[in-house]
């Protein structure tokens, strides 16, 4: 066991020691965090606001509309014209007195040329508040007793079976999609230190010493899963300060990151078993992760996507990291809704590394 861990510490050691590694172990995933992360960052909720021209004489529809829609999370101010700068909605005269006869009122609603998403939700909202009018016209017994909270009409939530899919930003979506990218990256990339290894004659100098095979494959594998935990720390950290929901299963996540961290490790040693050059393995393994990178959603979220390449991340190592990351960070998925993905790990890592031992030539 003595030896398991020399050889992992000395792979660490060297690992620390080099510029480049340091670079992409802490200042690359940093950067690309930061700047996603602020780049798609979700603006603020703001209140809608609505500005209204009474014209009628009366300001009873005023009256009725106003409570309903500051309810409904509006904010209403008053008018005495149609505002450029402002979504208007106009109450024509004669309003109060239609609306307690039960006849129809031709309300303007005075917004942009091309509509947008929050004038289209403000326009539902009034919608709603003068249906709710139309069932409790003002001055009505009706009106007197309705709540504006409640109102005359209630909509039952009902469930139709289909399972809705949040999409995350800003940090929230950046942290754990380059802690993956880079992670997987960093260790498939660290299979060129077996390649190099092998063509300084460093692994012929530790096979004469009294340790035998099993022990340096697995002291290999020690070092790069510890590399790979000492970088999704780092950014675990980071995004704690930059204030990202923490996953409510905290074991489930840390077994599951040590099963991604695991797996991808072994690849990597497998992946350096596979080459004599130090310069192609790498290169193999940099492509190999920029492909797999945006199949797995790790670029933009997979409900952006079509139906075909969401299923193609089901497929791939990336896509299981990546969804199981965000489920247990994000929404508070727990052990049984990421086992699917675990298990595939965990084969993952098993036929990598049975591999990567047979082939190892020294």
């Amino acid at each position: 066991m003595r030896s398991v861990l020399v050889i992992a510490w000395s792979d660490i050691r060297r690992v620390l020691r080099e510029r480049e590694s340091l670079f992409w172990l802490f200042v690359g995933p940093l950067i690309f965090t930061v700047f996603f992360g602020l780049l798609f960052k979700p603006p603020a909720p703001r209140r809608p606001v609505l500005a209204i021209w009474n014209q009628d004489a009366s300001p009873a529809v005023v009256q009725a509309i106003t409570p309903l829609l500051e309810t409904d999370g509006v904010s209403v101010s008053e008018a005495k014209a149609v505002e450029p700068e402002r979504v208007t909605l106009v109450v024509p005269a004669g309003a109060a007195e239609a609306v307690q006869a039960g006849k129809g009122v031709a309300l303007t609603l005075h917004a942009g040329r091309e509509e947008t998403s929050g004038e289209r939700s403000l326009r539902f909202k009034i919608q709603t508040a003068i249906t709710r009018v139309y069932f409790a016209p003002p001055g009505s017994a009706a009106a007197a007793a309705a709540a504006p909270a409640e109102g005359p009409l209630s909509i039952a939530e009902g469930d139709l079976g289909v399972p809705r899919r949040e999409v995350t930003a800003g940090f929230q979506r950046s942290v754990p999609s380059y802690l993956v990218m880079f992670v997987f990256l960093n260790l498939l990339v660290s299979g060129a230190g077996i390649a190099e290894d092998r063509a300084s004659g460093r692994l012929r100098r530790i096979a004469v010493a009294p340790v035998s095979r099993r022990e340096i494959i697995l002291g290999k594998l020690l070092g790069r899963f510890a590399i790979g935990w000492i970088q999704i720390v780092y950014m675990l950290g980071f995004g704690l300060l930059v204030g990202i929901r923490w996953a409510e299963h905290s074991w489930a996540f840390f077994g599951f990151l040590s099963l991604f961290a695991l797996a991808s490790a072994s690849l990597g040693i497998l992946l350096g078993t596979l080459f004599t050059d130090p310069d192609k393995c790498a290169t193999t393994a940099v492509w190999a992760a920029i492909l797999l990178a945006p199949i797995g959603g790790l670029w933009w979220p997979l409900e952006t996507v079509g139906p075909a390449m969401r299923r193609l991340a089901y497929f791939v190592p990336t896509g299981w990291a990546m969804e199981g990351v965000n489920a247990m960070l994000a929404f508070g998925a727990g052990a049984w809704d990421v086992a699917p993905f675990a298990l595939g790990f965990a084969a993952l890592f098993a036929a990598s590394f049975a591999l990567a031992a047979r082939r190892l030539q020294f």
